[in-house]
């Protein structure tokens, strides 16, 4: 109980009593809306006709509470889904999954038999933190398999053995053929996501990453150090692919290169 005050304080400090008030009856009862969600989500996707029309699904789903916004730009995801869905990999993984939203748009354009691996730190949502990922979303994300795929959503630290070793486990010896990494910002951080599972992925095998824009004072959004470590991989690679809306913005951007 102690926890649905915090939570009720977090939103009334931030978005106003009357929000607070709202949020406060929802928050406990968020576990028991997830299997509607799914199936609105499948309903409402029946109908999108395209990639920005899936876009615009995602940003603005709402089922009694449950989200799944993606912190993307139109033209850039686009552009990256039209790659993926390209190349049709059979294996994909995600480092950072916040929401949800560009979970739920990989598997909506990658084959009807992939197997798709999400890892994201485990949290709650008392903080207000979009990056707060409470237990029940992981059937929330898992439902978002359609056809005969597999969802693994996977809460733990990427930079940890345990995830490592439970990554290689769901992957059967498997390699990965897509792999988006948009966890820790850091230097080390990136850097560890990307030097600890790019070895999984195989030959001719893609590798993205997303915050390439920098960043600085009056600009939008942090991107951490991503794209210092961008600057630095894109370097190592012939071809890599660069998807920016707009390089004065300040974070976004996505950097694809093939390993």
């Amino acid at each position: 109980m102690r926890e649905l005050f915090d939570q009720a304080r977090v939103v009334a400090r931030e978005q106003g009593l009357g929000v607070a008030a709202v949020k406060g009856i929802r928050f406990p009862f968020r576990p028991l809306f997830v299997g509607g969600a799914i199936r609105a989500l499948r309903e409402q996707r029946a109908s999108v006709r395209s990639k920005e029309e899936l876009v615009d699904l995602v940003r603005g789903f709402n089922h009694h509470g449950i989200a799944i916004t993606s912190w993307q730009k139109t033209d850039e995801i686009v552009s990256l889904l039209e790659v993926v869905e390209r190349l049709r990999p059979a294996t994909v993984m995600e480092i950072g999954t916040a929401s949800g939203g560009t979970l739920f748009m990989l598997t909506q354009v990658v084959p009807d038999d992939a197997v798709i691996v999400s890892v994201d730190l485990p949290g709650d949502e008392q903080s207000g933190s979009p990056q707060d990922r409470p237990a029940w979303r992981t059937k929330l994300y898992e439902g978002f398999a359609r056809a005969h795929q597999r969802v693994h959503a996977i809460r733990a630290d990427s930079h940890s053995p345990e995830a490592f070793e439970t990554v290689r486990g769901l992957l059967g010896g498997r390699q990965i053929d897509f792999l988006f990494i948009d966890g820790d910002h850091t230097y080390d951080g990136v850097r560890g996501d990307f030097e600890r599972y790019s070895p999984l992925v195989r030959e001719g095998g893609l590798v993205a990453f997303h915050d390439i824009v920098p960043g600085g004072a009056g600009k939008h959004g942090d991107p951490g150090d991503v794209p210092a470590f961008w600057r630095e991989i894109r370097e190592r690679h012939d071809g890599a692919q660069e998807f920016v809306e707009d390089w004065e913005w300040g974070s976004c951007g996505i950097g694809v290169i093939q390993v």
